[in-house]
């Protein structure tokens, strides 16, 4: 009896993955597992009842999870949820945006793309950990049944941002297939591939006579910053060399080290002609080898090399050379080099946009640059520039009480602009960001619960009100809980109901 116990007990922890196990995430760009407490029987129920559904009422969208609740035991599973917890933390968050991919007999390829945030183009994207992408298949899944394509290691891609401004539902990335590269998620029935969120993916055709397959998409993000591993980490593997990662290691070795919650510098050992090299290679042809270049040069802090590339007239090498400033992390002085360029081009959208966007991914070590993420979200108009400063006050926490506040106070003026009809898809960005950001921010956003309750019940964007619930949650007082539950009752959606019930 006791060892039942024990086994019952075991089942429901989180099964954590292992060193290698991330590292193959951060170098591929996905990882397939499989739910250790679901049998087949349970995968063929929501097969059916998917079909069911999808052929009386179409696609579900986001509504797929409350008309089919038992899909949630997919991501319950301690299998499934240790893989998630591993590389967002232990608080990450489902997020609202779902989607359930039918590809029936005659369905034709996708375009190679990245999706888009929620319907919502991004500028620049995350290298770290941020988002996360996990699909399950129900069925198993053959060639001919149009499993979803893969292109591993393009998770770091920056795209030409032209290729993609505007609203759209996934961003083109002009890939070519590559049989040498690309993989198919061929699989059994019950799989989840967990993917970096902007790994270049598509659904490939189904040339089956009668099959149909089915991929659950679920997305889910961080919410605290890393401090610590949040898997089965040995700490003899601390120094990871990303030596298998080929050009990416640089950029696995940042992101290793940011994981693990480091606040140490990565030790970089160069010459003086490496230097010279990797600044020769910042305007190669290959992008691959431009954000090796970057990042070798970020790991050796030539930061002002770096900071002079966000001059460029040349956009995705102004991208590039942000995403490695990010590793500067560690360097004060890179930091106070970057608030005063900040400080001086704060009207000029295209270099300061990015400066945010170093200091959000930065997070809590960039706290010297919270006043000034402050000043501009108060004076400037730019919805993309505040989008980025709004991330960066939900990363970046104060223990300078009156700070913080100032920070909040910023978030909640932006949550509140609901009538401006001008850019209407940035603006709902905008706020969106802003309610996450409270989320992350939790018990020191307690001042908020009066506008996120007006956000729960007057804004029109879905993903405002989602985010606005979850930051209420997160704060956790006994007010802000009243108003979730007050919203939830009144907000209640009955799964049960459908246009061929009769009452």
């Amino acid at each position: 009896m006791v060892i039942l116990i024990r086994a019952k007990k075991a089942l429901k922890m989180s099964l954590l993955l292992t060193d290698q196990q991330v590292q193959e995430f951060l170098i591929n760009g996905y990882l397939i597992l499989r739910p250790s407490s679901l049998d087949d029987d349970f995968h063929s129920t929501i097969f059916t009842e998917a079909l069911t559904i999808y052929e009386k009422e179409g696609n579900l969208g986001n509504n797929i999870l409350p008309r089919i609740p038992r899909l949630q035991q997919v991501f319950d599973d301690p299998v499934i949820k240790g893989g998630i917890q591993s590389l967002l933390g232990e608080n990450y968050t489902m997020q609202p945006h779902r989607h359930p991919h039918l590809t029936s007999p005659g369905t034709k390829d996708q375009m190679w793309h990245k999706d888009s945030y929620f319907g919502f183009a991004k500028m620049l994207r995350h290298h770290q950990t941020r988002y996360l992408m996990a699909m399950y298949y129900p069925q198993d899944t053959t060639r001919e049944m149009g499993p979803t394509g893969i292109k591993p290691r393009t998770q770091y891609d920056a795209i030409n941002p032209k290729k993609y401004r505007g609203p759209k539902t996934f961003e083109n990335t002009n890939a070519k297939n590559d049989p040498k590269i690309d993989m198919f998620a061929t699989c059994t029935a019950g799989t989840v591939i967990l993917i970096h969120y902007d790994l270049v993916h598509r659904g490939s055709a189904n040339i089956s006579s009668n099959s149909h397959r089915f991929m659950f998409k679920f997305q889910f993000n961080r919410l605290d910053e890393p401090t610590k591993p949040t898997w089965n980490h040995d700490p003899a593997n601390a120094n990871y060399d990303a030596a298998d990662a080929g050009l990416l290691q640089p950029v696995v070795k940042h992101v290793w080290n940011w994981l693990l919650g480091n606040d140490k510098p990565i030790e970089q050992t160069y010459t003086v002609d490496d230097i010279n090299r990797w600044k020769s290679l910042l305007d190669n042809p290959d992008g691959k080898v431009r954000l090796n270049a970057n990042y070798n040069l970020a790991l050796c802090n030539e930061y002002e090399t770096l900071i002079e590339r966000l001059y460029h007239e040349v956009e995705i090498l102004r991208l590039e050379a942000s995403y490695a400033l990010t590793a500067c992390r560690h360097n004060r002085d890179a930091i106070m080099k970057l608030q005063d360029v900040l400080r001086k081009e704060k009207n000029n959208e295209s270099i300061a946009f990015c400066i945010a966007f170093i200091f959000f991914e930065m997070g809590p070590i960039a706290s010297d640059a919270l006043p000034l993420l402050i000043n501009i979200v108060q004076k400037r108009d730019s919805w993309l520039l505040q989008q980025y400063c709004c991330e960066a006050l939900g990363t970046i926490q104060s223990n300078d009480e009156d700070i913080q506040n100032q920070a909040v106070h910023c978030l909640i003026h932006i949550l509140s602009k609901r009538d401006e009809q001008h850019n209407l898809i940035g603006k709902s960005h905008m706020r969106l960001t802003a309610a996450l950001s409270l989320a992350r921010l939790g018990p020191k956003a307690a001042q908020a619960i009066p506008e996120l309750k007006q956000a729960l019940y007057n804004d029109s964007n879905r993903y405002v009100n989602a985010n606005a619930l979850l930051a209420l949650e997160r704060i956790g007082t006994v007010e802000a809980l009243k108003v979730a539950f007050d919203y939830l009752k009144m907000s209640r959606w009955c799964a049960k109901t459908t246009k061929d019930s009769s009452c």
